[in-house]
């Protein structure tokens, strides 16, 4: 399964990690998996086209962190809440393979 968390502080999304594997099907064939990959590599091209030093971000097999170093930048609100938007509207149809956590941390 893929798990997607949002840390927020006061509405504003100040870290997200996506990490898992989806498992719908076969390495290769795997739709969710394919769909999860665009996205993500999708918001870190536009971070570091758009908000180029806004935030930290780290990407592995599997696994994406973004961690938002200006929390009230709205070109990287934006991004993120587009973002949140697109694995929010997947998870209508594929809830069992991905699950989305938001948090409310302190600052």
């Amino acid at each position: 399964m893929v798990t997607v968390t949002v840390n927020t502080v006061q509405d504003e999304i100040a870290a997200v990690e996506i990490s898992g594997h989806a498992d719908y099907a076969e390495h290769g064939q795997d739709l969710v998996c394919a769909g999860v990959s665009s996205i993500g590599v999708g918001i870190l091209n536009a971070l570091e086209e758009l908000a180029e030093g806004e935030c930290s971000l780290q990407m592995d097999s599997g696994f994406i962190s973004i961690h938002v170093l200006n929390r009230h930048n709205e070109t990287v609100q934006l991004i993120l809440k587009v973002m949140l938007i697109q694995f929010q509207t997947m998870t209508e149809t594929y809830k069992k393979y991905i699950q989305i956590q938001q948090m409310e941390v302190a600052s």
